[in-house]
């Protein structure tokens, strides 16, 4: 359970795990067992064996859940008949880019007529979403105006250094577009763009010692 990299490595990627109520006491008493795999699983009549360089494991189990993620790029190239477009929404360089060249994390400044939402993750991916959203809505309203595409792009290439800096800061944990770390100040982007005060809390006591969450963000319509 001892992870490689350190909190704030894992804080900038969000590779922080949540737990349910009463783990380490079933941890405790055996009801689960914990088995780190640095070679590969097979499977066997019995369940699965874990093939290491130092030894194989039998691991009895009736029901095996392979939690193996997924690789959201492709499908966003895929949509489009073009792939020169399906490179500038989704570039195809095996990893290298840190975030995706989206404004606001949402559109292409060279294709706005296609909106990305949920892309990028967060701590507590649902509320965010919801907030992206939003902005989505009010952009197809009118009441979001989009910048100059050269400013969309200078607003991208800032995202995009700052992925670089996260990459390196964290030694390889930050896979994808990941906000939680800055989740607060995207969102005061985000309610900038859309009329709304970033400021959601009554008071500025409350603004400097309570943490934000989706009520703050609830009246947003």
């Amino acid at each position: 359970m001892v992870p490689d990299g350190s909190f704030s490595q894992g804080s900038l990627g969000w590779r922080i795990g949540t737990l349910p109520e009463g783990f380490y006491d079933r941890v405790d008493d055996g009801s689960v067992a914990l088995r780190r795999c640095r070679g590969s699983v097979g499977f066997c009549a019995d369940g699965l064996v874990v093939l290491d360089d130092d030894d194989d494991a039998v691991v009895g189990a009736d029901v095996v859940i392979l939690s193996t993620g997924f690789h959201i790029d492709r499908p966003l190239r895929d949509v489009f008949a073009s792939p020169r477009f399906g490179e500038m929404v989704a570039p195809d360089d095996g990893g290298a880019a840190a975030v995706l060249p989206l404004y606001r994390q949402c559109v292409h400044p060279r294709v706005p007529q296609m909106a990305v939402v949920g892309y990028a993750e967060s701590g507590s991916s649902i509320y965010p979403y919801e907030m992206m959203a939003k902005w989505v809505a009010h952009l197809l309203d009118g009441a979001v105006r989009l910048l100059p595409v050269r400013d969309m792009e200078r607003d991208v290439a800032e995202w995009a250094r700052w992925g670089r800096w996260a990459r390196r800061a964290c030694g390889g944990f930050f896979l994808k577009s990941c906000i939680a770390s800055v989740t607060t100040w995207y969102h005061d982007q985000l309610c900038r763009d859309m009329g709304h005060r970033p400021r959601r809390k009554a008071g500025l006591l409350a603004e400097w010692l309570q943490p934000y969450g989706p009520t703050d963000y609830a009246g947003i319509q």
